[in-house]
Protein backbone atom coordinates (compact mmCIF):
# COMPACT_ATOMS: atom_id res chain seq x y z
CA UNK A 1 0.00 0.00 0.00
CA UNK A 2 1.20 3.48 -0.81
CA UNK A 3 1.54 5.65 2.29
CA UNK A 4 -0.87 8.56 2.88
CA UNK A 5 2.10 10.93 2.85
CA UNK A 6 3.21 9.70 -0.58
CA UNK A 7 -0.33 9.91 -1.90
CA UNK A 8 -0.71 13.43 -0.56
CA UNK A 9 2.47 14.36 -2.39
CA UNK A 10 1.09 12.76 -5.55
CA UNK A 11 -2.08 14.84 -5.31
CA UNK A 12 -0.05 17.99 -4.84
CA UNK A 13 2.16 17.19 -7.83
CA UNK A 14 -0.89 16.51 -10.00
CA UNK A 15 -2.73 19.66 -8.91
CA UNK A 16 -5.58 17.60 -7.47
CA UNK A 17 -5.14 18.31 -3.76
CA UNK A 18 -7.96 20.88 -3.64
CA UNK A 19 -10.82 19.12 -5.42
CA UNK A 20 -10.97 15.67 -6.97
CA UNK A 21 -12.63 12.27 -6.90
CA UNK A 22 -10.79 8.97 -7.22
CA UNK A 23 -12.95 5.90 -7.88
CA UNK A 24 -11.69 2.33 -8.24
CA UNK A 25 -13.60 -0.80 -9.25
CA UNK A 26 -12.03 -4.16 -8.46
CA UNK A 27 -12.08 -6.40 -11.52
CA UNK A 28 -14.06 -3.94 -13.61
CA UNK A 29 -14.04 -3.58 -17.38
CA UNK A 30 -12.89 -0.13 -18.53
CA UNK A 31 -15.53 0.35 -21.20
CA UNK A 32 -18.33 -0.77 -18.88
CA UNK A 33 -17.09 1.60 -16.18
CA UNK A 34 -17.05 4.48 -18.66
CA UNK A 35 -20.65 3.77 -19.65
CA UNK A 36 -21.79 3.64 -16.03
CA UNK A 37 -20.23 7.07 -15.50
CA UNK A 38 -22.29 8.36 -18.43
CA UNK A 39 -19.56 8.30 -21.08
CA UNK A 40 -19.06 6.71 -24.48
CA UNK A 41 -15.91 4.54 -24.76
CA UNK A 42 -15.72 5.26 -28.49
CA UNK A 43 -15.16 8.94 -27.75
CA UNK A 44 -12.11 8.41 -25.53
CA UNK A 45 -8.79 10.05 -26.28
CA UNK A 46 -5.37 9.70 -24.60
CA UNK A 47 -4.55 12.21 -21.87
CA UNK A 48 -1.68 12.25 -19.42
CA UNK A 49 -2.66 12.28 -15.77
CA UNK A 50 -0.69 15.44 -15.08
CA UNK A 51 -2.68 17.22 -17.81
CA UNK A 52 -5.99 16.62 -16.02
CA UNK A 53 -5.39 19.71 -13.85
CA UNK A 54 -6.04 21.83 -16.95
CA UNK A 55 -9.57 20.44 -17.30
CA UNK A 56 -11.26 21.64 -14.12
CA UNK A 57 -14.42 23.06 -15.71
CA UNK A 58 -15.51 20.07 -17.82
CA UNK A 59 -17.38 16.86 -17.04
CA UNK A 60 -14.32 14.82 -17.90
CA UNK A 61 -13.12 11.54 -16.45
CA UNK A 62 -9.72 9.94 -16.82
CA UNK A 63 -9.88 6.14 -16.94
CA UNK A 64 -7.08 3.62 -16.55
CA UNK A 65 -6.21 0.27 -15.06
CA UNK A 66 -4.13 -0.25 -11.95
CA UNK A 67 -3.54 -3.87 -11.04
CA UNK A 68 -6.89 -5.63 -10.70
CA UNK A 69 -8.89 -2.39 -10.65
CA UNK A 70 -10.23 0.18 -13.07
CA UNK A 71 -9.50 3.69 -11.80
CA UNK A 72 -11.46 6.83 -12.64
CA UNK A 73 -10.11 10.27 -11.72
CA UNK A 74 -12.08 13.51 -11.81
CA UNK A 75 -10.70 17.00 -11.37
CA UNK A 76 -13.06 19.34 -9.51
CA UNK A 77 -16.00 16.97 -9.95
CA UNK A 78 -17.75 14.41 -7.81
CA UNK A 79 -19.70 11.96 -9.99
CA UNK A 80 -17.76 9.07 -8.49
CA UNK A 81 -19.12 9.93 -5.05
CA UNK A 82 -22.78 9.56 -6.09
CA UNK A 83 -24.78 6.44 -5.36
CA UNK A 84 -26.28 6.56 -8.87
CA UNK A 85 -22.78 5.83 -10.18
CA UNK A 86 -21.31 3.76 -7.36
CA UNK A 87 -24.12 1.28 -6.87
CA UNK A 88 -24.21 0.07 -10.50
CA UNK A 89 -20.39 -0.04 -10.56
CA UNK A 90 -20.36 -2.20 -7.44
CA UNK A 91 -22.36 -4.90 -9.22
CA UNK A 92 -19.22 -5.43 -11.33
CA UNK A 93 -16.86 -5.54 -8.37
CA UNK A 94 -16.18 -3.93 -5.03
CA UNK A 95 -16.01 -0.19 -5.58
CA UNK A 96 -14.48 2.53 -3.45
CA UNK A 97 -14.19 6.26 -3.93
CA UNK A 98 -12.61 9.22 -2.18
CA UNK A 99 -13.94 12.69 -2.88
CA UNK A 100 -12.99 16.15 -1.57
CA UNK A 101 -13.49 19.73 -2.67
CA UNK A 102 -12.12 23.19 -2.04
CA UNK A 103 -14.57 23.72 0.85
CA UNK A 104 -13.20 20.62 2.63
CA UNK A 105 -16.41 18.70 1.93
CA UNK A 106 -15.41 15.08 1.45
CA UNK A 107 -16.69 11.53 1.34
CA UNK A 108 -15.11 8.10 1.53
CA UNK A 109 -17.47 5.47 0.14
CA UNK A 110 -17.44 1.69 -0.14
CA UNK A 111 -20.02 0.04 -2.40
CA UNK A 112 -20.64 -3.68 -2.77
CA UNK A 113 -23.22 -5.82 -4.56
CA UNK A 114 -25.31 -2.88 -5.72
CA UNK A 115 -25.49 -1.06 -2.39
CA UNK A 116 -23.57 1.64 -0.56
CA UNK A 117 -22.07 -0.44 2.23
CA UNK A 118 -20.41 2.35 4.17
CA UNK A 119 -19.77 6.04 3.63
CA UNK A 120 -18.70 8.97 5.74
CA UNK A 121 -17.34 12.49 5.67
CA UNK A 122 -13.59 12.15 6.17
CA UNK A 123 -13.44 15.16 8.48
CA UNK A 124 -16.38 13.80 10.51
CA UNK A 125 -15.90 10.01 10.40
CA UNK A 126 -18.42 9.36 13.16
CA UNK A 127 -21.28 10.32 10.80
CA UNK A 128 -21.16 6.98 9.02
CA UNK A 129 -24.06 5.53 7.02
CA UNK A 130 -24.85 2.69 4.63
CA UNK A 131 -26.13 -0.87 4.50
CA UNK A 132 -23.13 -2.10 6.52
CA UNK A 133 -21.74 0.93 8.35
CA UNK A 134 -18.79 -1.01 9.79
CA UNK A 135 -17.64 -2.30 6.38
CA UNK A 136 -14.81 0.25 6.19
CA UNK A 137 -13.49 -0.58 9.64
CA UNK A 138 -11.11 -3.48 8.82
CA UNK A 139 -9.82 -1.62 5.77
CA UNK A 140 -8.92 1.45 7.82
CA UNK A 141 -6.80 -0.30 10.44
CA UNK A 142 -3.49 1.48 10.81
CA UNK A 143 -4.73 4.56 8.96
CA UNK A 144 -5.35 7.81 10.81
CA UNK A 145 -8.28 10.04 9.98
CA UNK A 146 -7.08 12.58 12.53
CA UNK A 147 -4.10 13.89 10.55
CA UNK A 148 -5.64 16.67 8.48
CA UNK A 149 -2.35 17.30 6.67
CA UNK A 150 -2.59 13.99 4.80
CA UNK A 151 -6.32 13.27 5.03
CA UNK A 152 -7.02 13.00 1.31
CA UNK A 153 -3.96 10.77 1.00
CA UNK A 154 -5.43 8.58 3.72
CA UNK A 155 -8.63 8.36 1.70
CA UNK A 156 -6.69 7.18 -1.35
CA UNK A 157 -4.84 4.62 0.75
CA UNK A 158 -8.21 3.25 1.86
CA UNK A 159 -9.36 3.04 -1.77
CA UNK A 160 -6.18 1.09 -2.59
CA UNK A 161 -6.87 -1.38 0.21
CA UNK A 162 -10.50 -1.87 -0.79
CA UNK A 163 -9.93 -2.47 -4.50
CA UNK A 164 -6.32 -3.54 -5.06
CA UNK A 165 -5.56 -0.39 -7.08
CA UNK A 166 -2.11 1.16 -6.68
CA UNK A 167 -1.60 4.86 -7.20
CA UNK A 168 2.12 4.47 -7.86
CA UNK A 169 4.55 5.83 -10.44
CA UNK A 170 3.74 3.09 -12.95
CA UNK A 171 0.06 4.00 -12.78
CA UNK A 172 0.78 7.73 -13.05
CA UNK A 173 2.78 7.19 -16.25
CA UNK A 174 -0.28 5.66 -17.87
CA UNK A 175 -1.84 4.95 -20.20
CA UNK A 176 -5.00 6.91 -19.39
CA UNK A 177 -8.08 7.60 -21.47
CA UNK A 178 -10.13 10.79 -21.18
CA UNK A 179 -13.80 11.07 -22.06
CA UNK A 180 -16.54 13.59 -21.41
CA UNK A 181 -19.53 12.28 -19.53
CA UNK A 182 -23.19 13.17 -19.17
CA UNK A 183 -24.35 13.28 -15.58
CA UNK A 184 -26.18 10.09 -14.60
CA UNK A 185 -29.75 11.02 -13.54
CA UNK A 186 -30.47 11.04 -9.83
CA UNK A 187 -32.56 8.29 -8.32
CA UNK A 188 -36.09 9.28 -7.44
CA UNK A 189 -35.42 7.82 -4.00
CA UNK A 190 -32.02 6.75 -2.82
CA UNK A 191 -30.94 3.67 -0.94
CA UNK A 192 -31.92 5.00 2.47
CA UNK A 193 -35.40 6.08 1.40
CA UNK A 194 -36.82 3.54 -1.02
CA UNK A 195 -37.93 1.15 1.75
CA UNK A 196 -39.35 3.81 4.06
CA UNK A 197 -42.76 2.92 5.54
CA UNK A 198 -43.78 6.53 4.87
CA UNK A 199 -44.22 5.64 1.21
CA UNK A 200 -47.01 3.22 2.10
CA UNK A 201 -49.29 5.85 3.60
CA UNK A 202 -50.96 9.06 2.54
CA UNK A 203 -50.18 11.59 1.30
CA UNK A 204 -47.05 9.90 -0.04
CA UNK A 205 -49.05 7.26 -1.91
CA UNK A 206 -50.83 10.04 -3.78
CA UNK A 207 -47.59 11.94 -4.41
CA UNK A 208 -46.02 8.89 -6.03
CA UNK A 209 -49.14 8.17 -8.08
CA UNK A 210 -48.95 11.59 -9.74
CA UNK A 211 -45.44 12.88 -9.26
CA UNK A 212 -45.70 15.95 -11.46
CA UNK A 213 -45.95 19.74 -11.24
CA UNK A 214 -49.46 19.54 -9.78
CA UNK A 215 -48.01 17.92 -6.65
CA UNK A 216 -45.64 20.80 -5.85
CA UNK A 217 -48.12 23.00 -3.99
CA UNK A 218 -49.48 20.15 -1.81
CA UNK A 219 -45.90 19.13 -0.98
CA UNK A 220 -44.95 22.68 -0.06
CA UNK A 221 -47.98 23.01 2.20
CA UNK A 222 -47.17 19.62 3.74
CA UNK A 223 -43.59 20.72 4.44
CA UNK A 224 -44.77 24.04 5.86
CA UNK A 225 -47.21 22.32 8.22
CA UNK A 226 -44.41 20.07 9.46
CA UNK A 227 -42.13 23.06 10.02
CA UNK A 228 -44.86 24.96 11.87
CA UNK A 229 -45.36 22.01 14.20
CA UNK A 230 -41.60 21.54 14.64
CA UNK A 231 -41.23 25.19 15.63
CA UNK A 232 -44.27 25.15 17.90
CA UNK A 233 -46.08 27.75 15.79
CA UNK A 234 -49.03 25.75 14.52
CA UNK A 235 -51.54 27.77 16.56
CA UNK A 236 -49.74 31.11 16.51
CA UNK A 237 -52.14 33.86 15.34
CA UNK A 238 -49.71 35.19 12.74
CA UNK A 239 -49.19 31.71 11.32
CA UNK A 240 -52.91 30.95 11.19
CA UNK A 241 -53.60 34.23 9.41
CA UNK A 242 -50.70 33.73 7.00
CA UNK A 243 -52.06 30.37 5.90
CA UNK A 244 -55.31 32.09 4.95
CA UNK A 245 -53.65 35.18 3.45
CA UNK A 246 -55.36 34.78 0.08
CA UNK A 247 -58.74 35.38 1.73
CA UNK A 248 -57.94 38.66 3.51
CA UNK A 249 -58.05 42.15 1.95
CA UNK A 250 -54.96 43.44 0.15
CA UNK A 251 -54.18 46.09 2.78
CA UNK A 252 -54.35 43.44 5.51
CA UNK A 253 -51.97 41.24 3.54
CA UNK A 254 -49.45 44.08 3.39
CA UNK A 255 -49.65 44.56 7.18
CA UNK A 256 -49.43 40.80 7.71
CA UNK A 257 -46.27 40.64 5.63
CA UNK A 258 -44.75 43.45 7.67
CA UNK A 259 -45.71 41.75 10.95
CA UNK A 260 -44.20 38.43 9.85
CA UNK A 261 -40.97 40.08 8.73
CA UNK A 262 -40.77 41.88 12.08
CA UNK A 263 -41.41 38.62 13.95
CA UNK A 264 -38.60 36.98 11.97
CA UNK A 265 -36.15 39.75 12.88
CA UNK A 266 -37.23 39.81 16.52
CA UNK A 267 -36.91 36.05 17.02
CA UNK A 268 -33.56 36.00 15.27
CA UNK A 269 -32.22 38.60 17.70
CA UNK A 270 -33.69 36.69 20.63
CA UNK A 271 -32.09 33.44 19.46
CA UNK A 272 -28.69 35.11 19.28
CA UNK A 273 -29.12 36.58 22.76
CA UNK A 274 -30.07 33.19 24.20
CA UNK A 275 -27.13 31.50 22.51
CA UNK A 276 -24.66 33.84 24.22
CA UNK A 277 -25.83 32.68 27.63
CA UNK A 278 -25.91 28.96 26.84
CA UNK A 279 -23.09 26.51 27.61
CA UNK A 280 -20.75 25.69 24.74
CA UNK A 281 -21.41 21.98 25.13
CA UNK A 282 -25.08 21.09 24.75
CA UNK A 283 -26.40 17.66 23.79
CA UNK A 284 -28.21 17.24 21.56
CA UNK A 285 -27.26 20.49 19.87
CA UNK A 286 -30.67 21.01 18.26
CA UNK A 287 -32.45 21.04 21.63
CA UNK A 288 -30.78 24.23 22.77
CA UNK A 289 -33.44 26.81 23.78
CA UNK A 290 -31.88 29.19 21.26
CA UNK A 291 -32.39 26.64 18.48
CA UNK A 292 -36.15 26.52 19.04
CA UNK A 293 -36.32 30.30 18.80
CA UNK A 294 -34.10 30.20 15.70
CA UNK A 295 -36.47 27.68 14.08
CA UNK A 296 -39.35 30.02 14.84
CA UNK A 297 -37.48 32.90 13.22
CA UNK A 298 -36.93 30.84 10.07
CA UNK A 299 -40.57 29.81 9.87
CA UNK A 300 -41.80 33.38 10.37
CA UNK A 301 -39.50 34.38 7.51
CA UNK A 302 -40.90 31.64 5.28
CA UNK A 303 -44.46 32.69 6.10
CA UNK A 304 -43.51 36.25 5.15
CA UNK A 305 -42.23 34.86 1.85
CA UNK A 306 -45.55 33.06 1.29
CA UNK A 307 -47.58 36.20 2.01
CA UNK A 308 -45.33 38.27 -0.26
CA UNK A 309 -46.26 35.89 -3.07
CA UNK A 310 -49.90 36.94 -2.49
CA UNK A 311 -49.08 40.60 -3.14
CA UNK A 312 -50.65 42.47 -4.73
CA UNK A 313 -52.91 39.72 -6.10
CA UNK A 314 -53.59 36.33 -4.47
CA UNK A 315 -52.23 33.25 -6.25
CA UNK A 316 -53.26 29.62 -6.12
CA UNK A 317 -49.92 28.11 -5.13
CA UNK A 318 -47.04 28.55 -2.72
CA UNK A 319 -43.54 29.72 -3.65
CA UNK A 320 -40.64 27.28 -3.50
CA UNK A 321 -40.00 27.33 0.25
CA UNK A 322 -38.40 23.91 0.81
CA UNK A 323 -34.80 25.10 0.74
CA UNK A 324 -35.63 27.87 3.22
CA UNK A 325 -37.32 25.44 5.60
CA UNK A 326 -34.35 23.07 5.73
CA UNK A 327 -32.58 25.09 8.43
CA UNK A 328 -35.70 24.97 10.59
CA UNK A 329 -35.94 21.16 10.47
CA UNK A 330 -33.01 20.34 12.72
CA UNK A 331 -32.96 17.33 14.98
CA UNK A 332 -34.41 13.89 14.51
CA UNK A 333 -37.70 12.11 15.01
CA UNK A 334 -40.70 11.20 12.88
CA UNK A 335 -41.57 14.78 11.92
CA UNK A 336 -38.08 15.52 10.62
CA UNK A 337 -37.95 12.20 8.76
CA UNK A 338 -41.28 13.00 7.11
CA UNK A 339 -40.07 16.45 6.09
CA UNK A 340 -36.99 15.03 4.37
CA UNK A 341 -39.11 12.54 2.45
CA UNK A 342 -41.30 15.39 1.22
CA UNK A 343 -38.18 17.36 0.31
CA UNK A 344 -36.74 14.46 -1.70
CA UNK A 345 -39.93 14.01 -3.70
CA UNK A 346 -40.32 17.76 -4.19
CA UNK A 347 -36.79 18.04 -5.52
CA UNK A 348 -37.37 15.09 -7.85
CA UNK A 349 -40.35 16.89 -9.38
CA UNK A 350 -38.31 20.08 -9.74
CA UNK A 351 -35.49 18.22 -11.49
CA UNK A 352 -37.89 16.62 -13.94
CA UNK A 353 -39.63 19.90 -14.80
Amino acid sequence: MTSPQQLHGLLTDLGLAEAATFTAVHGGDEDAVIRLFGGNPEQCCPLRLEELREHYDRDLILVSRSGPAVVVVENNNYQGSREEVLRPLSRRGRTASAYWNVNAVSQLTLAEDGLISSAFEMLVPEGIFGARPDAWQPLLRGLSLEDDDYLWGTGLAAVERATGARFDDAWVRGPHRAVEITRVPEYLLGQGLIDSPLLKREPFVSYLADLGPSSLTPMRRHALDLALAHAGLGEHPLAVTALAAATVPAAARVRLHEDLAAAHDQELLRARALLIGEPEEFEPEWERPSHLVFRQAIVFGVLAQCVAAQLPTPTDGLPDILSSLVTAMTGDGARVEEFWMVAHLHNAVRRAA
